[in-house]
């Protein structure tokens, strides 16, 4: 069986660990997420330019190809 002032350390312990946790939440919140949105939404943008690119590329070379 565990003393009192072993429970009440673990304890501590415990809400100290949440506090850093709970700091390191915010910041992510406040500040990375942000970026990371902004930087996926010019991926994805680029992603779509290429892929219409590469999708017009081959239609082009479909019909140079049936044509020649």
């Amino acid at each position: 069986m565990e003393k009192n002032g072993t429970l009440t350390y673990r304890v501590a312990a415990l809400e100290k660990n949440y506090d850093k946790m709970d700091n390191k939440i915010d910041l992510l919140l406040q500040n990375h997420i942000p970026h990371i949105q902004t930087e996926l939404v010019a991926m994805k943008t680029r992603i779509t330019v290429t892929a219409a690119i590469n999708i017009g590329a081959v239609i082009t070379g479909i019909l140079f190809s049936k044509y020649l």
